[in-house]
C-alpha cells in the first residue's frame, strides 16, 4: 500500500495516547489523511478532521468509518478508569468489547489495517514478566474487557494486538492524566503516596505513538508486547520523573498496594515483557525513563 494513500482513522483521538498519534501523524512526510474520533474534547491540530462519534454507539461508529474507508485504523480509545468499569460494567462492556468488535468487522470488510491497544491488566500480576505466549488472566472488569476486544479482533488475519503498559509523560491535548496531575500536585509542594510495591515497565507517550505507527505500516499481525526497558513501582517512577523535571524535594511517600482498599484485587507485577518488539522494531524500542524526561 502507498504511502500517500494512507486514510488513518483514529479512536481516543484527543486522549493521553491519542493526541501524540495526531501529532505525529500530522507532522509525517507522506501528509496521510486524517479522521480524529473524539468522544470529548479536542486534538487541537490544524488540518485534522474530527467527529464526535460515541465508541459506546455500535451503528453510529459502523457508519463512520464505512463513510470515511480508512486503510488504517488506530483503536485506542477506551473505558480505561478501572473504578469506573467496576461500577459501570455494561458500559464497560460496550466501549471496551462491543466497539473493537465492531470496528475489527468492518476495518477488515473495507481491507483496512487494524491495530487495537490493549493493556498489562489482562495478568493477574503474579508471573512476570509477561511474554505474548503467557496466558491471560485479568483480575478486574476493565481487563476482561479488554481481554474481550483482543479476542474480537484476534479473528482477523491482517489486525494487530499491541499490549501496551502504563504510560507516563505529558499529553498534547488540554485533558489532565493521572500522571499530569501528579507532577503539578508535586510542583505545589504538596504529598502524595503512590504504591511502593506495584510494578509496571512504563512507556513515555511519544513512544508508545511512534511504536503504534511504526507497527501500523508493518506487515505483523496477531499480538506484541509493547514495554519499558525497566521494572518500576509507581513510587520510583514518579519519584524519578519529579526529580528530572525540577522538582528537588518532591513530598513522596511509598505505600503498599494492600493498605488501601479497592473493590478489586490489584495486580502486584504486571512487567511486560517486550523483547521480541525490540528485537522486530529496534529503532522505536521506548526509551529508559532519564532520556525520555530529559528529551521532553
Amino acid at each position: 500500500m502507498k504511502s500517500d494513500a494512507e486514510r488513518w482513522l483514529i479512536t481516543g483521538a484527543s486522549g493521553q495516547l491519542g493526541s501524540h498519534l495526531i501529532r505525529q501523524l500530522a507532522g509525517d512526510p507522506h501528509a496521510p489523511t486524517l479522521l480524529a474520533l473524539v468522544g470529548r474534547g479536542s486534538t487541537g491540530t490544524p488540518g485534522v478532521h474530527e467527529e464526535r462519534v460515541d465508541l459506546a454507539d455500535a451503528d453510529g461508529l459502523r457508519r463512520c468509518v464505512e463513510r470515511f474507508r480508512p486503510t488504517h485504523v488506530l483503536h485506542v480509545g477506551a473505558m480505561s478508569a478501572v473504578a469506573d468499569c467496576h461500577e459501570r460494567p455494561y458500559d464497560a462492556e460496550r466501549i471496551n468489547a462491543e466497539a473493537t468488535r465492531v470496528l475489527a468487522q468492518v476495518a477488515a470488510a473495507g481491507g483496512a489495517r487494524l491495530v487495537y491497544t490493549s493493556t498489562d491488566m489482562v495478568f493477574a500480576g503474579d508471573a512476570a514478566p509477561y511474554r505474548e505466549t503467557d496466558r491471560p488472566r485479568p483480575l478486574s472488569i476493565y481487563g476482561r474487557t479488554k481481554l474481550e476486544g483482543e479476542q474480537a479482533v484476534a479473528v482477523f488475519d491482517r489486525s494487530l494486538v499491541v499490549r501496551l503498559p502504563l504510560m507516563y509523560g505529558f499529553p498534547l491535548s488540554t485533558r489532565e492524566t493521572t500522571f499530569t496531575k501528579q507532577i503539578a500536585a508535586l510542583r505545589r509542594g504538596e504529598p502524595l503516596k503512590l504504591f511502593g510495591d506495584e510494578f509496571r515497565t512504563p512507556v513515555w507517550l511519544s513512544d508508545a505513538a511512534a511504536a503504534l505507527i511504526g507497527l501500523a505500516r508493518s506487515e505483523l499481525a496477531g499480538l506484541i508486547h509493547v514495554a519499558g526497558p525497566e521494572r518500576l513501582s509507581r513510587y520510583e517512577l514518579i519519584e524519578g520523573c519529579a526529580r528530572l523535571l525540577g522538582i528537588e524535594s518532591p513530598r513522596l511517600a511509598a505505600v503498599s498496594r494492600n493498605s488501601i482498599a479497592s473493590p478489586e484485587p490489584r495486580p502486584a507485577d504486571l512487567s511486560l515483557d517486550g523483547a521480541r518488539f525490540a528485537r522486530l522494531l529496534p529503532e522505536l524500542a521506548p526509551r529508559p525513563v532519564r532520556p525520555a524526561v530529559f528529551a521532553c
